[in-house]
């Protein structure tokens, strides 16, 4: 039997540290270096957490809308709160991603430490997700982990101690991340390593979906 990531219970004992989030900002920055838009945008970010790096974008870009989707009410609350200095439109979905149905589209559709706690299967389901809440010319931004030497590291120390509070993550190496992303009609505009143990992809719709 699969075991999953207890969440409330993740939610509750764990204080993210504003170096970390801080760290992970600095890696969307880095892949969102270049890109531009002319007008006010809409961003998504689908299994929200602390929202913080929503927050971030709209600081970079001019914003019409965020929208943002978790399953778990008390991240939502949360998120809602970090958001609530935003004077654009601001929306908050209770939703399983699995059974997400929006006829809206976004400029940004983005996610981080999402994928890693799916199936294979599920995964693509959600990589085709992030493909099918694009606009046209939208991008979508994906952070995930990598199985590299620092973080089999660091997974294996918080193991020792019994610490690691995640069984269901799967860290996906380069060349799997690379497959799946194609494979599910995405182009990939940049991929790059992200701090020690991410490895990020920002990608457009391919041609067959525009």
């Amino acid at each position: 039997m699969r075991l999953v990531t207890d969440w409330n219970r993740y939610h509750k004992r764990t204080r993210i540290s504003q170096r970390f989030l801080w760290t992970i900002w600095r890696a969307y920055s880095d892949l969102l270096r270049g890109i531009h838009f002319q007008k006010p945008i809409k961003i998504i970010e689908l299994g929200c957490g602390t929202a913080y790096n929503t927050l971030q974008m709209t600081k970079l870009f001019p914003v019409d809308k965020v929208t943002l989707v978790d399953f778990n009410p008390s991240v939502l609350n949360d998120a809602q709160r970090r958001l609530s200095c935003l004077n654009c439109e601001k929306e908050f979905l209770l939703r399983d991603l699995l059974n997400l149905n929006l006829n809206e589209k976004y400029d940004i559709v983005h996610s981080q430490g999402l994928l890693e706690h799916y199936t294979p299967d599920e995964q693509r389901r959600l990589i085709c997700l992030h493909r099918d809440l694009l606009t046209p010319n939208g991008i979508t931004v994906i952070l995930v982990p990598t199985p590299n030497l620092p973080y089999r590291l660091w997974r294996g120390f918080l193991e020792k101690l019994n610490l690691w509070i995640y069984p269901d993550e799967t860290a996906i190496s380069k060349e799997e991340f690379k497959t799946v992303l194609e494979s599910s009609g995405l182009q990939i505009l940049k991929m790059k390593r992200c701090h020690l143990i991410e490895l990020g992809a920002v990608c457009r719709r391919g041609s067959g979906y525009l």
